[in-house]
């Protein structure tokens, strides 16, 4: 496929770097960018609709079969979201992850207010590789079409629905039942339940707070529940936390599945 140059003035680069740093202009245009040939190559393989594709002068790997636009070194590096960028940036749209509606069988990882883009997309993974049927974004969270979410997706962010809803009380509406995770008791939340002792059969969410307050202990949830530690330290960031309950809802369900 041919490549067309560009120069650092054409109007499309202007848009390319709108798109990377303004999420505002991301969801007016309903894309979002990608960068690196291994998340390029995912994008491709998960059926993404990439729109358009620009390269730095000397990059020679894999690109998506589509026309290319060729930008000068100076340009691209300027451009890309990384220090170190990889030579190529893909412009997709962003998936629809189609209605809220679930199956009793279902679970979901849910998110209040999560405002670091590494920990989301580092959540997105794990909610990803432990099989959760989606992930939820509640209230002011961070945008998931980030650069900096996507790339710590390491593309899981391609694989699995993401929804963001304005409150818990659109998910307790449709039958999710709502833990609620905590650290220990305070706030309000007295004697949470181990995450290995509590119920986690059925259309359920499990919901993780923001990085620095939790969750608000009037919060919207149905039960608490906690995981229990032996070290000293408070409490697990919330990537560690979310990482550890994805992988434990799953393993729980899956031997609950095989009786």
């Amino acid at each position: 496929l041919s490549r067309t140059p560009l120069s650092p003035s054409n109007p499309r680069v202007q848009t390319l770097r709108r798109l990377i740093g303004r999420r505002s202009f991301r969801y007016e245009e309903g894309t979002f960018v990608i960068e690196g040939p291994t998340l390029v190559e995912e994008a491709v393989l998960a059926g993404l609709d990439i729109r358009e594709q620009y390269v730095r002068e000397d990059y020679d790997d894999f690109e998506a079969p589509i026309n290319t636009h060729e930008l000068d070194a100076k340009t691209f590096n300027s451009v890309a979201d990384t220090e170190s960028p990889r030579g190529i940036l893909a412009v997709c749209a962003m998936p629809d992850a189609g209605s809220l509606s679930f199956e009793a069988s279902d679970w979901l990882l849910v998110l209040h207010e999560v405002s670091d883009p590494g920990n989301l997309g580092t959540l997105v993974r794990s909610a990803e590789a432990a099989g959760a049927t989606g992930v939820v974004l509640v209230g002011n969270s961070v945008d998931p079409w980030s650069p900096k979410t996507v790339r710590a997706s390491a593309g899981a962010i391609f694989h699995v629905p993401i929804w963001q809803v304005d409150s818990l009380q659109t998910l307790s509406a449709l039958g999710v039942r709502l833990l609620g995770t905590t650290s220990h008791d305070s706030l309000g939340v007295s004697h949470p339940e181990s995450i290995y002792e509590a119920d986690l059969s059925g259309l359920i969410g499990v919901v993780l707070g923001n990085e620095a307050h939790g969750l608000p202990a009037d919060a919207a949830v149905d039960s608490w529940i906690t995981i229990e530690h032996a070290g000293r330290s408070e409490s697990l960031n919330v990537a560690m936390a979310g990482t550890v309950v994805a992988m434990h809802v799953a393993r729980t369900r899956q031997k609950d599945a095989q009786g």
